[in-house]
C-alpha cells in the first residue's frame, strides 16, 4: 500500500477537480439565467461530497505533518469528519423537503435514501475510530471511506448531467 500522505494527496487533487468540473456543469445548467431549487440543491450537494473528502484529507494530512504518527491523526480527523457528516444528515433532508412536487423524482427515495445510508455507515466507522475503538486498520478504513464519499460525488455528478428538472425539459422541447 502507498504512503498514507500520498493517498491522502489524491483525495485531494480528485476531489478539487470533481468541484471544479461540477462548477462548470453548474454554469451550463443556468443557462437559462434562472436556477431551479432543484439544480440549487442538486449542486450545493455535490460540492458538499466532493469537497468534504479533499478538505478531510488536507486537515488529515496538516495533523500528520503537525505531531509524528498517523494514528493520532486519524482519530481526530475522524471526529471532524463525523461531526460534519452527523450536521449534512440533518441539514439536506430539511433541504429536501423544500424541493418542488414536480422535482421530487431527482432527489426520489432512489437514490436519496442509499446516499442517506452510506452517510450513517460513513459517520458510524468514524464515531468508532475518533473514540479509538476502531483502531486496527482505522487509516484503511478513513481512507476508504473518504474515497466511498467522492464515488457518491460521482453518482451525483453523473446525475445532475443526465436527470433533469421537468420544467426545463419541456422548455428546451418547445423551443426545438
Amino acid at each position: 500500500m502507498a504512503e498514507p500522505a500520498d493517498l491522502l494527496s489524491t483525495i485531494v487533487e480528485f476531489s478539487i477537480g470533481l468541484a471544479g468540473f461540477s462548477g462548470v456543469i453548474g454554469i451550463f445548467i443556468n443557462q437559462s439565467g434562472r436556477w431551479a431549487y432543484v439544480d440549487r440543491f442538486r449542486i450545493t450537494n455535490l460540492l458538499i461530497m466532493s469537497l468534504t473528502p479533499g478538505f478531510m484529507a488536507f486537515f488529515t494530512l496538516g495533523l500528520m505533518h503537525a505531531s509524528p504518527g498517523t494514528q493520532n491523526a486519524v482519530n481526530v480527523s475522524a471526529g471532524v469528519f463525523a461531526l460534519i457528516l452527523s450536521v449534512a444528515l440533518v441539514i439536506i433532508p430539511k433541504s429536501r423537503a423544500k424541493v418542488p412536487e414536480q422535482d421530487k423524482h431527482l432527489v426520489g427515495p432512489k437514490i436519496f435514501i442509499p446516499i442517506a445510508a452510506s452517510f450513517v455507515i460513513i459517520l458510524s466507522l468514524q464515531a468508532l475510530i475518533a473514540l479509538s475503538i476502531l483502531s486496527t486498520q482505522a487509516f484503511v478504513i478513513y481512507y476508504y471511506s473518504l474515497v466511498v464519499m467522492l464515488l457518491l460525488a460521482v453518482v451525483q455528478f453523473a446525475r445532475l448531467i443526465l436527470a433533469r428538472p421537468n420544467d426545463l425539459m419541456d422548455t428546451s422541447a418547445d423551443g426545438a
